[in-house]
């Protein structure tokens, strides 16, 4: 009887070592150089994401019309401060500092973004797609009110998570770039290509 015991719990213990812990991954891509100085201020405001995406785990298409969850690939936090965080960070890269981080400078103009994704897709071994508007306005310090804007793009990845994940990082470097040029020092924030 003791033995049975021992040996249903040695198969217990080996069934539970046999899953996998899961894997953590983040939109924040390596900092490949120092960030810029700052040209400009912003608050970045919360993200909102689509209902259906907003999720600790991976949610991939699968074909036209149903979603799977990836439950072994997870965000490292949740999604909307995943792109929130991976967002500053690349703004940082471009000179654009988040006032979460650090206190502007007295009677500097402040800008609040705020982004809005209608769509969040990963298509494995196709691609990933983001599509929503984000806005600037003013946040006091002088800042005026600005554009609102429309994002759309899409980047092909392959089929295994740590490439969607890449694809992901690649349009919002995209996203962060459109806004920095909204931004750009000396000019009133305009829609990227407007006028």
């Amino acid at each position: 009887m003791k033995n049975s015991l021992l040996a249903l719990a040695a198969v217990l213990l080996a069934g539970c070592a046999s899953v996998a812990a899961p894997r953590y991954y983040t939109l924040s891509a390596p900092a490949s150089a120092p960030p810029a100085a700052t040209a400009r201020w912003i608050d970045v405001l919360a993200v909102s994401v689509p209902a259906q995406v907003d999720m600790p785990q991976l949610v991939v298409r699968q074909g036209d019309a149903s979603l799977a969850l990836l439950e072994r690939q997870q965000w490292a936090s949740p999604l909307d401060a995943e792109i929130r965080g991976a967002l500053v960070a690349a703004l940082a890269a471009q000179g654009i500092r988040d006032t979460h981080a650090l206190p502007p400078p007295a009677e500097v103009p402040i800008y609040r973004l705020k982004l809005d994704l209608q769509v969040f897709e990963t298509m494995p071994g196709r691609a990933v797609r983001w599509e929503g508007a984000w806005s600037l306005r003013g946040a006091g310090g002088g800042a005026k009110g600005g554009p609102t804007c429309t994002f759309s793009a899409q980047e092909p990845v392959g089929a295994e998570p740590a490439d969607m994940v890449a694809g992901h990082q690649r349009v919002l470097r995209r996203l962060a770039s459109q806004v920095a040029a909204a931004l750009a020092a000396g000019a009133s924030p305009a829609c990227p290509g407007a006028g």
